[in-house]
């Protein structure tokens, strides 16, 4: 048996979803930093658990525009979605905001071997409802609330993070327009009003967080997808 394997099953309690007999199915997947793990159309082979690291789901659109949903962290399943298809292809993009750490199941063995398991089916059909609530709840939030509340939580979910400095934010504004939903101006403009309320500070092409509990109550939980380790 795998180490690391073992170690991040004890870590999230994946015998919730998988019992330990068959620990020996789980692969391990690195991403770097930056990386598509799954991309729209692509076939869906494995069921993925994230247990390390940070990643940001979207929608590429027909008139070439990117559409935010959500940022995943541990424990979060995905792939779960499209496997029972008969042909199932991606239908969002994952992209790695930070190094990240998957454990795969082939979609195959899952059909074989889980697919009338009912512990497997009720964690299944809670991460299902999960996404059906962030749906319900960003379409809500991209009518109702301002761009700068959307924006507190883009900043908050990819800023980079090392121990003892403050967190860093940094990204292409026009596209992070197009993540949000809203014109190059109207972010630009919000970046400006965070600034001069002290809570980012400017440095070239990046932002420093100076005051993140504030940030954090105007993004107000903004694009969070829950995990399966809060049960």
């Amino acid at each position: 048996m795998d180490a690391q394997i073992a170690m991040y099953y004890r870590q999230h309690r994946l015998d919730r979803y998988v019992p330990p007999a068959l620990i020996e199915y789980f692969k391990i997947h690195r991403y770097d930093k930056g990386v598509a793990i799954c991309e729209v159309g692509q076939p869906i082979e494995w069921l993925w658990f994230l247990v390390e690291g940070r990643a940001k789901v979207f929608m590429p659109m027909e008139n070439a525009r990117q559409l935010l949903l959500c940022f995943y962290h541990p424990l979060q399943m995905f792939g779960d979605l499209e496997i029972f298809e008969e042909d199932p292809r991606a239908m969002t993009m994952i992209e790695t905001l930070t190094p990240c750490v998957c454990l795969g199941l082939k979609r195959e063995f899952v059909i074989a071997h889980l697919a009338s398991d009912p512990v497997f089916l009720r964690q299944l059909c809670l991460s299902l409802g999960r996404k059906l609530g962030r749906v319900n709840r960003n379409s809500a939030i991209n009518l109702l609330h301002p761009v700068e509340n959307r924006m507190a939580s883009y900043i908050l979910g990819t800023a980079t993070r090392d121990s003892g400095e403050k967190p860093v934010f940094s990204g292409n504004l026009t596209q992070i327009a197009d993540f949000l939903g809203t014109s190059f101006r109207h972010v630009h403009r919000t970046m400006q009003g965070l600034c001069a309320q002290g809570f980012l500070a400017k440095q070239g092409t990046r932002y420093t967080i100076l005051n993140e509990p504030e940030l954090q109550k105007r993004a107000v939980g903004i694009f969070v997808q829950p995990g399966g380790d809060e049960e």
